[in-house]
């Protein structure tokens, strides 16, 4: 299946788009699956994804929430400030 993950922020300008497009093999990939191959497909965001988080359908999940090829996936960087 095929999954669609917007990009913001350092991250976009890290992979060098706002989108990327992940192919996954089985019915129901988890974000974690997602995770290990984001960090395949554009190597240079690697470093950022532990820090980040997945929001499915506009809501935060875990890294064990099941993916549809429909969802709206978002990939979250953590930011700090002070």
């Amino acid at each position: 299946m095929t999954l669609r993950v917007k990009l913001f922020g350092p991250q976009a300008r890290l992979a060098g788009r706002r989108e990327i497009a992940v192919e996954l093999p089985g019915p129901a990939p988890t974000c974690a699956e997602l995770r290990d191959a984001l960090a395949r497909a554009a190597e240079r965001l690697a470093p950022s994804l532990a820090a980040s988080r997945f929001a499915v359908n506009q809501h935060y999940v875990r890294d064990d929430h099941p993916l549809r090829e429909q969802d709206e996936i978002a990939l979250i960087g953590m930011i700090s400030g002070g």
